[in-house]
C-alpha cells in the first residue's frame, strides 16, 4: 500500500467525504474522487492522512499533497517535489476510458480564462516577443492589474494573488517598474499586497536540466517554486524567460514538451495560469510569427501571444502590437495596439505619442523648409503622384536628413489639412497644372 503522510488537518471522515465524495464505511471513505481519480482515504491513528487504493495518472502521494492543498495547509518539501514531477505516464492498462454519453443532461463546463480570449487558467501561454519590445513590462502589467483588481490595456484580468519570477532584472528595476504601473493606474504600492515578486537576476535560476538519458528534471528550483506556490496559492504566474528557466536544448522536441509538461503541471495541480515569456528566434522574427526554435515551443501550449514593434516608416516608436499567433481556446489573429507611456502601456488612441509629435514636426519644417527653396528657384511640385510629385523630390534632396518619402507624404497631408501650405492652379484652361505653396509666400500673383 502506497501512503502519503501529511501533518493532521482538523477533519472528519464525513468532512472529507464531502469535499471528494465517496462514502464512509468504517475508518475509511471508499470510492472518493481526487483529480478525477478514484482513491480511498483514512484518518490515522496520529491524524495523518493516508490516501490509498488508487491506480492511474497520478500517484497517491500526488493525490495525498492535493487533498492537503484543498484543505489550506502547508505541504511538506517532498509533497512539493510531487508535484514538480513530471507525472508517470500510466501502463497501457490503464487507460482512461470515458464515454460522452455518460456526459448526457450534466452541465457543460464552462471554460476558465485568467484572461479572457488570451491567456487560459490551467495551461502555460507563451508570450514572445524580441529583446527591448517590453515584454516584461507588459507581463508585470497584467499581473500587476490581477494583484490590484483593474483593469490595464482595455483588458480585465482575473482578481486575485499572483508570482512574478524575474530573471532579468534585480528587485530596485521592479521597484522603478511597479512604481510606474501603479501611478499610471491610479493606484499606489499599497495596493500590491497580492503580488509576490523572486528576482533573480545574476542568480542561477535554471528550472529544469536534462538527465543522462535526455529526460528534463526539475532543478532544486523548481522545487522550491513549487513549495512557494502550494503555500501562496496564485492564481496566475509568470515566468520571466526561457532563456534563464529552460536548461535543455531549445531545438530539442523532447526537451521542449518535456519543460512545458513540467510547468504545466503545477498549473493543473494548483488551479493557475501560467505565462511563459520568450525570446523569438531569427527565423521567427524574420517570418513574422514571433516563434522560438523548434516548433515545439507553439505545438506544446494551448495560447501564444506575439509583442511586436508598429511597423513601416514613419511608424510610432512607442506603439506596440500584442497579436494572438496561437488560441486554442479562442480567436487567433486578434490584434491589440497599446503605447508606452511614462513607464507603463496604455491603449493606442491613434494619436501621435510625444516622440512621434517630435519627429512629425521637424518632418514638417523640413518639408516647409525645402518646398521654399524648390519655389525660389523655379521648381513646381505637387501632390500629384508622377514627376514633380513633392514627396519623392523632397527625399531626394540633399538637405532632407534622413526623411522617408512616406514621412513626407503624411507631413503635405498634415500640413494641407493645417493650411500650411495650399494647391494653387496655374496655367491656360486648356492646361492647367497644380503646385504646391507655403500660405505664407502666398502673394496672390498666382
Amino acid at each position: 500500500m502506497t501512503a502519503t503522510q501529511i501533518d493532521p488537518p482538523d477533519v472528519t471522515l464525513a468532512e472529507l467525504a464531502g469535499l471528494f465524495g465517496g462514502t464512509v464505511k468504517g475508518i475509511y471513505v471508499r470510492e472518493a474522487d481526487v483529480q478525477g481519480q478514484v482513491c480511498s482515504m483514512y484518518i490515522a491513528g496520529n491524524r495523518d492522512i493516508v490516501v490509498d487504493g488508487t491506480t492511474g495518472k497520478y500517484t497517491a502521494q500526488q493525490l495525498g499533497a492535493y487533498v492537503n492543498m484543498r484543505l489550506g495547509r502547508d505541504l511538506p518539501t517532498y509533497a512539493a517535489r510531487a508535484i514538480a514531477q513530471p507525472a508517470p505516464h500510466p501502463a497501457n492498462d490503464n487507460l482512461p476510458i470515458i464515454s460522452p454519453a455518460d456526459w448526457h443532461g450534466m452541465p457543460v463546463p464552462t471554460r476558465e480564462w485568467f484572461l479572457d480570449g488570451l491567456i487560459p487558467r490551467r495551461q502555460v501561454t507563451i508570450l514572445n516577443g524580441d529583446g527591448g519590445v517590453g515584454k516584461s513590462l507588459l507581463a508585470l502589467q497584467i499581473a500587476s492589474a490581477s494583484a490590484m483588481g483593474c483593469e490595464t490595456i482595455g483588458l480585465r484580468p482575473m482578481a486575485g494573488r499572483v508570482m512574478y519570477l524575474g530573471a532579468e532584472d534585480e528587485a530596485d528595476e521592479f521597484h522603478r517598474r511597479l512604481a510606474a504601473i501603479t501611478y499610471e493606474h491610479q493606484r499606489g504600492l499599497s495596493d500590491m499586497a497580492d503580488f509576490r515578486l523572486i528576482p533573480m537576476a545574476g542568480r542561477d535560476a535554471l528550472l529544469a536540466v536534462p538527465d543522462k538519458a535526455s529526460v528534463m528534471q526539475p532543478t532544486d528550483n523548481m522545487v522550491r517554486l513549487v513549495e512557494r506556490l502550494v503555500d501562496y496559492r496564485p492564481g496566475f504566474l509568470v515566468l520571466d524567460t526561457s532563456a534563464d528557466l529552460f536548461g535543455g536544448d531549445e531545438i530539442k522536441r523532447n526537451h521542449v514538451r518535456q519543460f512545458i509538461g513540467l510547468l504545466r503541471k503545477p498549473a493543473i495541480d494548483l488551479d493557475m495560469a501560467v505565462l511563459l515569456l520568450s525570446h523569438p528566434s531569427v527565423a521567427g522574427m524574420q517570418s513574422g510569427t514571433g516563434s522560438s526554435g523548434s516548433t515545439a515551443w507553439n505545438n506544446s501550449v494551448r495560447s501564444r501571444l506575439y509583442l511586436t514593434t508598429a511597423a513601416g516608416d514613419g511608424a510610432d516608436p512607442d506603439v506596440r502590437i500584442l497579436t494572438t499567433m496561437k488560441a486554442n481556446y479562442g480567436k487567433k489573429g486578434g490584434e491589440i495596439r497599446m503605447r508606452w507611456q511614462e513607464g507603463a502601456f496604455v491603449l493606442d488612441d491613434g494619436k501621435p505619442s510625444p516622440v512621434a509629435g517630435i519627429l512629425n514636426k521637424r518632418a514638417d519644417e523640413t518639408f516647409k523648409k525645402l518646398l521654399s527653396i524648390f519655389n525660389r528657384t523655379g521648381q513646381s511640385v505637387s501632390d500629384v503622384t508622377g514627376t514633380n510629385y513633392a514627396p519623392a523630390k523632397m527625399f531626394k534632396h540633399v538637405e532632407a536628413g534622413g526623411i522617408s518619402k512616406r514621412q513626407f507624404g503624411d507631413a503635405m497631408q498634415r500640413l494641407l489639412e493645417s493650411a500650411e501650405i495650399k494647391i494653387v492652379i496655374e496655367g491656360p484652361a486648356s492646361r492647367q497644372r497644380k503646385r504646391l505653396i507655403l500660405t505664407s509666400e502666398d502673394y496672390g500673383g498666382t
